[in-house]
Parts: C-alpha cells; sequence; structure tokens
C-alpha cells in the first residue's frame, strides 16, 4: 500500500476509521478483516516513519544552528553534498535493532536504579498498555548503589561497639585502654537472570523507542529482583535490631503506641534518628488507618501519600511525622500469628545503611523464538548484583516472637 501522496491528516482519518470498523465489524468477511487490519497496520507503520523523520529533520536543523555539532557530511552519488547526523543514541539504538543485544554499563544502570524518573514506565507505544502503579518498591531508590565492576566480592567495614567513654587518667600512669570494635560484612555477587515480553508491534516505532521500550522493560525486571534481594538480605542480616510487635492474641496487631514505639526504639539513647523511612506491607499501612480512639472513635494516624509517588508517603501521629514506603516482600504485621520462629515484619530505619553493589554490566538480549506463536518478544537480562545491612543497628525490625 502507497500513501506517500496521503497528508497526516487523511491518514489519521483514515485510521480512526478503520478503528471505529475494528470495534463494530458489522456483517464484514474475514477476508475483508483481515485486509482492513494490514491497511492500518501500514498506516501506522507510514505515520511512524514521518514522525521519525520530522524528528530527524529538527535535530539537523538544532545541529546547523549550533555550528555543525554532531553532523557528518557525506557524497551523494549526484556529487553533491548532504548533511547527516547520527547522533551517539541513535547509532547505539540502530546497533541494538540490528544485533538484538546491548550492554548496559554499570554506571548507567546505577544512575537509574537510584532514580525515581520514567524507567519503571517506560516509553509508550501505541497498543502497549502498561498496568496501573509502579510496579516496583521505590525502596531501590533509598539505598546506596555502589559500583564493584571487577570485584570478586567487597568488604565493608562497620563499628561493632560504640567508643566507651574515657576513664580518669592518674598522673605518672597509663592512659586506660578504651576504644571501638570494628568489624566487616562481606558482599559477594549473586547471578541474577530476568525476563520480559513485548508486542511485536513496538519494532514498527523508530529504533530510539524500541530500544527504549525495551531497556525500560528489562531494567523494571531488575528492579524488581533487586528489590526482592533487598528485603532478603533485610531479613537475613544480624546487624539489625529488634523491637516487639503488639499482639492480638497469637496474632500481631497495630495499635495507637505502634509508631512512637518503632521510631522511639531507633538508634542510640542519646538521640532519635532522623532521615529514616517505615518500610512495611501494604496491609499494615492499611491497618495503621483503621486505628481508631477510644472515645472519640477519631483516626490516630493520618496516612498522606505522596503525589508524585504513591507507593510512598507520611504517617503522622500527633506532632511526629514518619516517612513510610511500601514493599510487598515483606511480612504484614498485622494478622500474621505467631510461628515456630520469629517473624520480622516491618523495617525502620535510614535506607543508606543498606548497600547494594553492582558487580557487572547489564546484559540485554531480545529473542523472538520464546514466544513465537504469541507473537512476543522476548527481552532477558543478566548481571551480577550482591547486597547487605553494613551499619549496625542500621535498622529495627518489628518482630512477633515465636510461638
Amino acid at each position: 500500500m502507497n500513501f506517500s501522496t496521503w497528508t497526516n491528516e487523511q491518514l489519521t482519518a483514515r485510521l480512526e476509521e478503520l478503528r471505529g470498523i475494528g470495534e463494530n465489524p458489522g456483517e464484514r468477511t474475514v477476508e475483508e478483516l483481515e485486509n482492513l487490519a494490514q491497511e492500518r497496520a501500514a498506516i501506522d507503520a507510514e505515520l511512524n516513519e514521518r514522525r521519525a523523520a520530522a524528528a530527524r529533520d529538527a535535530l539537523r536543523r538544532q545541529q546547523v544552528a549550533a555550528g555543525g555539532a554532531g553532523v557528518r557530511t557525506i557524497e551523494t552519488m549526484g556529487g553533491q553534498e548532504q548533511q547527516d547526523e547520527m547522533s551517539e543514541a541513535e547509532a547505539r539504538a540502530q546497533q541494538f535493532m540490528e544485533t538484538r543485544r546491548n550492554t548496559m554499563p554499570v554506571n548507567e544502570v546505577r544512575s537509574l536504579l537510584v532514580s525515581s524518573g520514567t524507567v519503571a514506565t517506560p516509553t509508550g507505544v501505541s497498543g502497549i498498555n502498561d498496568m496501573p502503579g509502579r510496579g516496583v518498591s521505590s525502596i531501590l531508590d533509598l539505598v546506596s548503589v555502589v559500583s564493584c565492576v571487577g570485584m570478586g566480592s567487597n568488604k565493608v567495614a562497620y563499628l561493632a561497639a560504640d567508643v566507651p567513654e574515657a576513664g580518669v587518667q592518674t598522673e605518672g600512669s597509663a592512659v586506660s585502654n578504651k576504644e571501638g570494635t570494628f568489624a566487616y560484612v562481606t558482599i559477594t555477587p549473586t547471578s541474577i537472570g530476568c525476563y520480559a515480553q513485548i508486542s511485536k508491534q513496538a519494532k514498527k516505532q523508530s529504533p530510539l523507542d524500541y530500544q527504549s521500550k525495551v531497556n525500560g522493560l528489562a531494567l523494571k525486571s531488575l528492579r524488581k529482583k533487586a528489590v526482592g534481594l533487598i528485603v532478603e538480605k533485610l531479613k537475613a542480616s544480624t546487624l539489625v535490631s529488634t523491637v516487639a510487635a503488639p499482639l492480638s492474641g497469637t496474632k500481631g496487631a497495630i495499635d495507637e503506641k505502634t509508631l512512637r514505639t518503632i521510631v522511639l526504639a531507633y538508634g542510640g539513647d542519646e538521640d532519635v534518628v532522623g532521615n529514616a523511612v517505615l518500610f512495611l506491607n501494604k496491609a499494615d499501612l492499611v491497618a495503621f488507618g483503621d486505628v481508631r480512639g477510644t472515645n472519640e472513635k477519631k483516626a490516630v494516624y493520618e496516612i498522606t501519600p505522596d503525589g508524585d509517588n504513591p507507593n510512598m508517603g507520611t504517617i503522622r501521629d500527633g506532632g511526629m511525622a514518619v516517612r513510610y514506603c511500601i514493599v510487598s516482600g515483606l511480612t504484614a504485621c498485622a494478622g500474621t500469628a505467631k510461628a515456630a520462629t520469629a517473624t520480622k515484619t516491618m523495617f525502620y530505619g535510614d535506607p543508606s545503611c543498606f548497600e547494594l553493589d553492582l558487580f557487572s554490566d547489564y546484559e540485554v538480549r531480545v529473542s523472538e523464538d520464546f514466544a513465537f506463536t504469541s507473537l512476543m518478544d522476548t527481552i532477558v537480562g543478566d548481571a551480577e548484583i550482591g547486597g547487605d545491612v553494613v551499619v549496625k543497628n542500621g535498622f529495627v525490625a518489628v518482630t512477633i516472637p515465636a510461638a
């Protein structure tokens, strides 16, 4: 089908007409509907190509106006010269379309992991709609992310016991031996593999759009796996202190004293530490909202989700405001029965007390074979990552005691 003589307005109008027919096919035959579907796909491709061409032209004009930066001159068959631009990003995207392989350097992955930008909601492509919500806990945006490329493991030192009070020195005698005690945590890499799927319709976009969508889905899968690793290490770390959860019978509960108990259990005897975040299951956030006073039955806690990132927000108890972050991988405190061993539920602490190490680049590959009959491309990513709590008492865990 040749639409070279059609205007963009005509193509858009015809596309809307075809969409209406698709929604109400009437008595058309299967063959007629297939022909209309092919026409619709051809119009989509034509419009996308025109948008890409317009973007290239706009970029060329900007580069020429800026003095030709990033513009290269090539010779045409007629002996004339024309300016053709290809930015580094476009070149990488074109290579990815051809080879179906892409390696994301650790520094690039690190900048994406620690940002709360659009990586969890990749570039939109017509016909591919994401689910509502972020899909990945923001705990990953809060912890400390460190590049450890080339290292077999990473030893992180920490203060195991605080420096004690100085002793009294008697003239002519030695000073009492008072010093802190140090130890270290060894973080070793774990090989992870993640995969996601994308519709073949996405290939009809420009190379930049396609690469953006593929990388976005692959990174979202990596972020989910990294969040799982953080939760696993939080629960297993011996550097995490604990505070007993309130109980209702043999089950964990949340009452009017829970929040202040958690906050005041964190830190030393001389202070109340700021910059801390309460990590909890969404069911516990609901339980906080359900707590009522004994007389007027008003809500004890005021919960305010963040407008820009509803995965996070603030819980207020009178004049005390505590930031929270929802993590679905954590066990809910409210309603969880005692088990044979103690159960760690909510965690409260400074997120920078957890270190996530990236030991390798993140390699992304695309395969057409895995879901061939579903007309889906499969995106596979693999990397080496590790992490652990690196500060003693860096977090306090709300713990349901063993039965």
